[in-house]
């Protein structure tokens, strides 16, 4: 879920340099006028069923701004979205603004691709009170706005209940521990017992459960974290856990999805995925488990306006009606918690699968990544695969201390 390319940092560097020089006029941006109307591209990646909620969308919006025409392009994968998009702003062909999640925001916020949205809100007439303030706060760096929030939630531990009964287990699993004796008896020849991505996402999720924070870049190797991380390598050492692509899947909810991991780390988007995918498909939904102590990751995306669009006001007009009561009501269908209080009451009700999970929206809390988030993405997932898949003998410490180094 949510992979960073490893070419994105060279690709970033062409784009800031593009926007220090400044871009023509007609180059900048993909909105334009056409018949009275502005033409404002939003760019996501995701689940076809977001794909349907964002096409009636952009069917609708000209009810409440008839000045506006939303086009809507879904990317393919997390990947090909920060493949592309970074060679799509240099180009000046990129949507005018585009949805994603907190996992990576600040490093792109940073390196100033993103466009503060305080100047624009008055004009636009957006109310910032319409979200709750938990997850507006979120999208906040250095006291500026730079997102309208979607949604806020904690991450998620999957279990495929038919595998589960199967296998004579009981009570679900609530520490990894239990985890892991779980694994031991769901696993088989043609399934694992854990799908467990090597992707910062979901390796922090088990560092947390630990204790363990990367502060920023300050805490890296912390012995919460170096607990975390050792007990990952662990269970792919006695062969419990499997990464998608030793399958040759994409992604986490793609393993689980086919029957392969009767347990997985993930989030509140397999919904979506898992009723287009596999709708037969009968699992539960727990918090993360926890190692020594309750902590998760708390997932946010939100829709940002690119800096360089020419059409910014527009931009974030069609961004806050994609934030809209009815729109927020038909992503609640496919799992999603939304932004809204007034609707927030009621999603675990609508959505009683995600109810155990309730409870963690108490202690989870954002990433904590280091600024350089790409640089420090690649090189965790680097190391984790040179031992879990390349046979690299390193222990969760030396690896964690070699990283520090670099931050």
């Amino acid at each position: 879920m949510k992979r960073f390319a490893v070419t994105l940092l060279v690709i970033l560097t062409l784009v800031i340099s593009l926007v220090g020089c400044g871009k023509s006029e007609t180059a900048s941006g993909s909105g334009n006028k056409s018949g009275g109307k502005t033409t404002i591209t939003f760019g996501f990646w995701g689940a076809a069923e977001d794909l349907k909620v964002y096409t009636k969308a952009a069917k609708d919006i000209s009810k409440e701004y008839p000045n506006i025409e939303l086009k809507v392009k879904q990317y393919p994968s997390s990947e090909q979205f920060w493949n592309n998009l970074p060679g799509e702003i240099a180009a000046g062909v990129a949507p005018d603004f585009i949805k994603i999640s907190n996992e990576g925001a600040y490093e792109y916020i940073n390196k100033g691709l993103f466009a503060s949205l305080d100047d624009l809100t008055a004009s636009a007439k957006v109310d910032m009170k319409r979200y709750n303030q938990a997850g507006a706060d979120i999208w906040k760096v250095d006291g500026k706005q730079y997102g309208l929030p979607f949604n806020q939630m904690p991450a998620m531990f999957f279990i495929n209940t038919e595998m589960w009964k199967k296998a004579g287990l009981g009570g679900y699993p609530k520490t990894w521990d239990e985890v892991e004796a779980a694994a031991k008896k769901l696993k088989t020849k043609d399934v694992y017992g854990l799908g467990l991505n090597l992707h910062p996402l979901h390796i922090t999720n088990v560092t947390k459960s630990y204790g363990g924070d990367w502060g920023n870049g300050k805490t890296i190797n912390s012995p919460e974290n170096i607990e975390g991380l050792q007990k990952v390598l662990d269970l792919y050492k006695k062969g419990l856990a499997v990464t998608p692509k030793t399958l040759g899947y994409g992604w986490d909810g793609e393993v689980f999805a086919n029957g392969k991991a009767a347990m997985t780390t993930g989030g509140n988007w397999y919904k979506g995925y898992l009723k287009d995918a596999n709708p037969n498909l009968k699992y539960a939904v727990i918090p993360i488990p926890k190692g020594t102590v309750n902590a998760s990751t708390m997932i946010s995306d939100a829709y940002v306006v690119l800096k360089d669009t020419k059409h910014k006001k527009e931009a974030l007009q069609a961004a806050y009606y994609l934030t809209n009561e009815n729109v927020q009501k038909d992503f609640m269908k496919t799992g999603v918690n939304p932004s809204i209080p007034s609707l927030s009451a009621q999603y675990f009700v609508e959505n009683p699968e995600f109810k155990e999970v309730q409870k963690a929206i108490e202690y989870s809390t954002d990433f904590g990544y280091p600024k350089e988030t790409k640089k420090f993405n690649d090189e965790l997932i680097k190391q984790l695969e040179d031992v879990i898949l390349g046979g690299n003998d390193k222990s969760a410490k030396e690896i964690l201390d070699s990283i520090q180094k670099q931050f």
